[in-house]
């Protein structure tokens, strides 16, 4: 009768001790998921962010052209008459913007190197390493920890558009502005999650201010 008793001792001490384990298993799944998980959510598309804007701005900042091939602004003797845009060198940039960017975001993406800068953005792909002690908002476990490595991976192709822009400047000017706009669609990727992310990154072309007023001009846009 003793030695039966013990055994379902035993028995029921194991069974306890795998509940316990099951339930801290549980409070802890919860725990991440509830609490850890939108935390590195949001660190992660912050620094995934960043890196895109980074990249293109790196990429843009490269683009040769001259301001003064791509608006003609028309007087007759002081007076505005008319400005004319080169359509067609205005949608070469943003062509030649959208593939540059795709290829570098691409290769930041695999760890490659950048076919414009020749760089290495990101060794291994890995955009940021996230400490778990990070998460924890203490600033004497801001470092610490295991890390949890942050990639990208870019959707589709790149899309962007050249965007004109006037406002009234002044009694009878006005600010005209040319600007490029490129829109990244992206998924933020750690161990824990896949997240969604548009980052779109704004480059002017062209600031000027007219004496007279401006038309609106319809947006060029161009979307491979």
């Amino acid at each position: 009768m003793r030695k039966i008793k013990i055994k379902r001792l035993k028995k029921l001490r194991l069974l306890l001790i795998l509940l316990i384990a099951i339930a801290s298993i549980y409070l802890g799944a919860q725990y991440v998921y509830h609490y850890v998980e939108p935390q590195l959510q949001a660190v992660a598309k912050q620094k995934v962010s960043f890196a895109i804007n980074n990249i293109v701005k790196e990429v843009l900042a490269d683009m040769e052209y001259r301001q003064e091939d791509l608006i003609e602004v028309k007087h007759v003797g002081e007076q505005f008459v008319d400005v004319e845009y080169d359509s067609y060198e205005l949608n070469q940039i943003l062509y030649t913007a959208l593939n540059t960017i795709d290829a570098s975001l691409l290769a930041a993406q695999d760890g490659k190197e950048d076919p414009t800068t020749e760089a290495v953005f990101y060794k291994e792909g890995i955009v940021f390493e996230i400490p778990l002690g990070y998460l924890s908002h203490l600033f004497f476990l801001h470092d610490k920890g295991p890390t949890i490595p942050v990639r990208m991976k870019i959707i589709n192709d790149v899309n962007g558009e050249i965007r004109i822009e006037n406002e009234a400047y002044g009694v009878n000017s006005t600010l005209m502005k040319i600007v490029l706009e490129i829109s990244v669609n992206a998924e933020v990727l750690t161990y824990l999650s896949t997240t969604p992310l548009q980052v779109t990154s704004e480059l002017p072309l062209v600031v000027q201010i007219i004496n007279g007023k401006v038309p609106e001009m319809t947006p060029y846009t161009i979307t491979e």
